[in-house]
């Protein structure tokens, strides 16, 4: 019974290292998400003459609060990522991410023809 408990505490253990593993990679890739945004999106702002259409973020653009806020929570969550351990935060990172992806996607776009 000793051996059966051991293998179950290695494959729970080996279970919660791939979740906090999943969880700070897609936390990083946040981070990441995260600076293309600001980068685009205060480049497309300042040289093109676009406007943010987020609120909240709209009087910040090109100031260092922006910034300290873009890249200071994804830090945050990729440190508390580490300490992740329901699959549940993990699939919360997964739906942050892919949005993440769809505004990239969509400055990508916005810097194209705004270069163009």
């Amino acid at each position: 019974m000793v051996q059966g408990q051991l293998v179950l505490g290695n494959r729970a253990s080996r279970d919660l290292v791939g979740i906090r593993r999943t969880a700070v990679s897609l936390a990083v890739a946040l981070l990441a998400l995260n600076i293309l945004d600001i980068a685009t999106t205060t480049l497309v702002v300042e040289r093109f003459g676009a406007v943010e259409v987020n609120p909240l973020m709209a009087p910040l653009i090109g100031t260092p609060a922006a910034l300290l806020l873009k890249l200071g929570i994804p830090m945050g969550i990729v440190v508390l990522a580490a300490r992740v351990r329901t699959r549940f935060a993990v699939n919360g990172l997964r739906v942050a991410v892919a949005l993440y992806v769809c505004v990239a996607i969509s400055l990508i776009g916005q810097f194209a023809f705004a270069v163009v």
